[in-house]
């Protein structure tokens, strides 16, 4: 037997007597390593179940329903077999992991192996909706994969550098959707640019530092070319070049307020305002 199939049967070992608290001791290079990483897999069970939402759940149907579209459905058994459990899997009712009769610790096991199946299978589905656009199936995907890289940020700086992506994104989208979508577009990715520059401008004059702020000026360089080609033909552009002229102006009083070492007067829709 490999040797990583011991450490495996091992770390199975441990969690199925982890609720017992009786672990047999065995002699192995990497024990303390498998205990720790059991007993940290045993202290994930209180976190809620993983479910796949609404928007998971549509974009799954839509790839689905797109495959079995471009490859046609066949007549035979095998053909059969494989369009009923895709049905089964959109009903929320395949059994992902085959139930293995094992003591309590057994359920543990199982709980884990189907959290990361389904982490694995939502990463797939986010990455196929990354070239989606407004209107197409996987767009809610896309932004769902937007949100949770918020919530997993580690800081308000990277939240606001990710707001700044996601405005880059809006504008790519842009110039993919019809006319009549393109307004909308274009206020998400302001909505974007506010809620980012607010959380540098804010990382930058609490830290007492501008590296933040030259982040926002990289932004608003790269975006204001893009835009200004889209003006001609996109009226509603003008209220986009209009926003990061304003931001570009407190971009540029901050950068004075933290050499002056100027305090801040209040907070706006840009964030800090420097009282000087």
């Amino acid at each position: 037997m490999s040797t990583s199939r011991q450490h495996a049967d091992r770390f199975a070992e441990l969690l199925d007597h982890a609720e017992t608290g009786r672990r047999p001791h065995r002699r192995s290079d990497k024990e303390s390593e498998l205990v720790s990483l059991a007993d940290f897999a045993m202290s994930m069970r209180a976190m809620p179940a993983p479910a796949p939402g609404d928007d998971l759940r549509a974009g799954l149907r839509a790839m689905l329903l797109a495959k079995i579209e471009r490859e046609g459905i066949g007549a035979t058994a095998d053909q059969k077999a494989t369009e009923a459990a895709a049905r089964s899997a959109l009903a929320g009712k395949t059994q992902v992991i085959r139930r293995v009769p094992t003591h309590g610790g057994g359920r543990a096991r199982a709980a884990i192996l189907i959290g990361i199946a389904t982490g694995v299978l939502a990463s797939g589905v986010s990455l196929a909706s990354t070239d989606s656009v407004p209107g197409d199936a996987l767009y809610s995907v896309k932004r769902t994969s937007e949100q949770a890289q918020l919530v997993l940020a580690g800081s308000d700086a990277s939240r606001g550098r990710l707001h700044l992506e996601f405005a880059k994104s809006r504008l790519v989208e842009v110039r993919q959707v019809d006319e009549g979508t393109v307004a909308a577009v274009l206020a998400t990715m302001d909505s974007d640019t506010r809620s980012g520059v607010q959380l540098l401008f804010t990382a930058a004059m609490q830290q007492r530092n501008a590296s933040s702020i030259d982040a926002v000026m990289a932004f608003i360089s790269q975006q204001r070319t893009s835009l200004t080609e889209l003006r001609l033909g996109t009226p509603a552009a003008r209220t986009s070049l209009d926003l990061l002229r304003d931001v570009e102006t407190r971009a540029n009083l901050l950068r004075a307020a933290l050499l002056s070492g100027c305090s801040i007067s209040r907070m706006d829709d840009l964030g800090p305002r420097p009282a000087c």
